[in-house]
């Protein structure tokens, strides 16, 4: 039977409806009221800060055109060298910028190896406490590349007494950079034989598509027709750089050739470490354990990672890691590991053979205990076993309980087996260290091989250590017997190999890891920017010209050959 609704209900529930309706329409004209009052804030604040930013421009183009118009000029002394007349506040003719923003923003890429988007970055952070442009990070590269360029183009200065230091350095594709850096022996006594990158000058900068022998002794003959035959060549002994070497010296027979001493030392390294089946077997088990301990409490404490590429000019690194841990196991404190101990099944069956049958017992009560750390424990084993049995079985007690040592023995415990084996590779790495510092501080002379002999004559030596001492000395009495008793010559070409690193800091950010036009950093890495300089590169090289350069030298970039190849080709 159908219920009876009366019309007075159903006008009940219609005004209700209606209400509910209006109620909700109010709900919502409230929430646009509210919306449009915060849009109305947020406008009048961003009307303000725009205000505040264009009173600050204004400002700051009232100075530029003062200062271009000559009528204040900057305090230069405050900020340039003593002495160096520089507009250090003026603009490059043609150009927005000041000079001071440019040499900046340059100085951040090569010293600060900020990236381009980073440089841009910290112009924006500046802005907000000095009135600063804010330059793009395009505009940024063009500056770097520019002044590059001009540092390439300039000519080298006069010595009559130039050591070379050449080395080639390579990346992807097809072309291969040969680096020729330049020093004056004069310079490199003043240095103490310890050179920065400004110590040196970039003599050659040659992108190479085919390097053979024959191509370096033409590039380094077309050099000693502009500077002179160099006092001194230092380089390694790679195969293109070797044939190159022999082939001019046949011309320039009075050159000195000198073997760098770091590549020296890892070759005869390797010819005393690769066919060591246990020095390849400790190789093999620190690369294991390092993936062991990736994800546990013992990565702290991993072994470090093997280089790729020029493994044995890094042996010192693992060697030195194998002495710490032994060092550290010697001591016997792993709380840095976990300094919980406690007496599981574990700790209880290797005490068996250890402890009387009734302290067992008496134990036993007290497994999968956990003690937070190594006083407790003591002291709540003392209480159980009496001070008699506990100053009995201690020792013995801390070795099976410490949950520390257990973690360090599972995976790191290996180590003891290679004690001796470690022992011996450090005294290798001793004496290369030796030669290493007595050449890098005091340079090449007559005298470094008998000066070796004594540091290193301090006791008897096993057969293995006196052979590879006297594979040193050989190698020092080698280099050193063109010198004459006057001369004293580098014999590292170390300042070569960190501009490389310095250089492939930047490449490896590439897309495709290329030689390309980022090699014109090379030259930036070894002047010192003035504001002058900056502003005569600035004027006299155009962003057209580098791209000529590079259009010359390089052609087109993989990448950009691998961007019109697939977009040419359309998905089916």
């Amino acid at each position: 039977m159908t219920k009876y609704k009366s019309p007075a209900s159903r006008l009940v529930r219609v005004f209700k409806k209606s209400r509910d309706q209006w109620k909700e329409r109010a709900n919502q004209k409230q929430k646009r009221i509210r919306g449009l009052e915060i849009q109305v804030r947020d406008l009048s604040r961003s009307r303000e800060r725009w205000k505040e930013k264009a009173k600050q421009a204004q400002q700051e183009l009232a100075q530029l055109k003062r200062e271009q118009a000559g009528k204040t000029e900057p305090d230069s002394q405050a900020i340039a060298d003593p002495g160096e007349q520089t507009a250090y506040s003026g603009v490059p003719a043609g150009h927005h910028y000041p000079v001071f923003v440019i040499q900046i923003a340059i100085e951040q890429i090569i010293h600060s190896l900020q990236s381009y988007r980073g440089c841009q970055k910290s112009f924006e952070v500046f802005s907000r406490f000095f009135p600063l442009p804010q330059p793009s990070f395009s505009c940024i590269r063009h500056w770097l590349l520019r002044v590059g360029l001009y540092e390439l183009q300039q000519e080298p200065p006069a010595h009559s007494d130039w050591i070379i230091i050449l080395d080639l350095t390579l990346e992807l594709g097809q072309h291969k950079c040969l680096v020729i850096l330049g020093v004056s022996a004069s310079r490199l006594v003043e240095t103490s034989f310890v050179l920065s990158h400004q110590d040196v000058v970039v003599l050659e900068l040659a992108v190479l598509s085919s390097c053979t022998g024959e191509v370096i002794a033409q590039t380094l003959n077309r050099l000693t027709e502009q500077i002179g035959p160099p006092l001194q060549i230092v380089s390694d002994q790679g195969s293109e750089v070797r044939k190159g070497l022999a082939l001019y010296r046949q011309q320039y027979p009075t050159v000195i050739w000198t073997y760098d001493v770091t590549h020296q030392m890892a070759l005869l390294l390797e010819k005393e470490l690769a066919q060591d089946e246990r020095y390849q077997a400790f190789c093999r088990q620190c690369t294991l354990t390092r993936h062991q301990t990736k994800q546990t409490a013992l990565y702290f404490l991993a072994p470090p990672a093997q280089r790729p590429k020029a493994r044995y000019l890094n042996v010192d690194e693992q060697i030195r890691w194998a002495q710490q841990l032994l060092h550290y196991q010697a001591q016997g404190d792993f709380s840095a590991i976990t300094p919980h101990f406690s007496l599981d099944q574990i700790a209880l069956s290797r005490l068996q053979s250890q402890l009387d049958p009734a302290s067992l017992t008496d134990l036993a009560q007290l497994q999968d205990k956990i003690y937070p750390d190594r006083p407790s424990f003591c002291r709540h084993l003392s209480q159980t076993l009496g001070a008699e049995r506990w100053a009995e079985y201690a020792p013995a007690l801390l070795r099976a309980a410490d949950l520390g040592r257990r973690l360090f023995d599972q995976k790191l415990g290996w180590l003891q087996a290679y004690q001796a084996d470690i022992s011996l590779y450090a005294h290798m790495m001793t004496f290369v260290h030796q030669v290493q510092a007595q050449l890098k501080h005091h340079g090449l002379s007559r005298t470094s091989p008998e000066r070796f002999a004594t540091q290193t004559l301090t006791g008897p030596l096993s057969p293995r250590l006196d052979r590879f001492r006297s594979h040193i000395l050989t190698y020092l009495q080698t280099q050193a017997q063109p010198l004459t008793d006057e001369q004293t010559l580098l014999a590292t070409s170390d300042v070569l190999e960190s501009i490389f690193g310095k250089y492939k800091l930047f490449s490896t950010e590439r897309a495709f890891k290329e030689i390309g036009p980022l090699v014109l950093l090379i030259p930036l890495f070894t002047v010192k920017l003035t504001a002058q300089r900056v502003k005569q590169a600035l004027e006299k090289v155009r962003t057209i010209d580098v791209q000529e350069w590079a259009k010359q030298l390089f052609g087109s970039s993989m990448l950009s050959k691998r961007r019109a190849v697939l977009q040419a080709i359309k998905p089916t």
